[in-house]
């Protein structure tokens, strides 16, 4: 049995974390002293060091608390949200991205790295000689063969979410 205190050092989290994890019921210690103060054993160790990794997943506190107590929770649900989630967040920074880059170039800075954009990427598939239908043929295979990771790369390239659906939707048409 470990005290709060260590438990917290051991795991490189701040006491008032653990005060905070017990009361909305997601650790509780395993017992108290005969004075009050809170015992953890292996098993709560245990138990905080998987919350620490769905914590360091970016998961939320619920999300944690649904997938540790109700084992029937639908983990590839929960994590699908995250991902979703951290695409639309690498999406919208990709954005701030390129403009911090656009004004660096603005103000002299010819270093400035260009990301690509959709724009330069119809542009090399022009350059390389895919006519529009073959863009479209392109959008087809990859919307059937995988759609999520087609929303991802159009999210990646900084398109606009309702302009990635528009795209995607295109492209279901046509398959159909």
């Amino acid at each position: 049995m470990i005290t709060i205190r260590k438990l917290a050092e051991k795991f490189g989290i701040s006491r008032a974390t653990l005060l905070y994890y017990d009361r909305i019921g997601l650790l509780h210690p395993s017992t108290r002293s005969p004075s009050g103060y809170r015992l953890y054993d292996e098993d709560a160790a245990s138990r905080l060091r998987e919350i620490r990794g769905y914590k360091n997943a970016g998961l939320t506190l619920r999300d944690i608390r649904n997938l540790i107590d109700n084992p029937r929770t639908s983990d590839a649900g929960i994590f699908r949200n995250r991902l979703t989630e951290l695409d639309n967040q690498i999406a919208e920074l990709r954005i701030q991205q390129r403009a911090i880059m656009g004004l660096m170039r603005i103000f002299g800075d010819t270093d400035a790295s260009v990301a690509i954009d959709g724009d330069t990427w119809v542009q090399i598939l022009e350059a390389s000689g895919m006519s529009e239908m073959d863009r479209r043929h392109w959008h087809e295979a990859f919307e059937r063969n995988a759609p999520q990771a087609h929303h991802s790369f159009l999210r990646w390239l900084g398109i606009p979410e309702d302009e990635v659906l528009a795209i995607r939707k295109r492209s279901e048409n046509q398959l159909g």
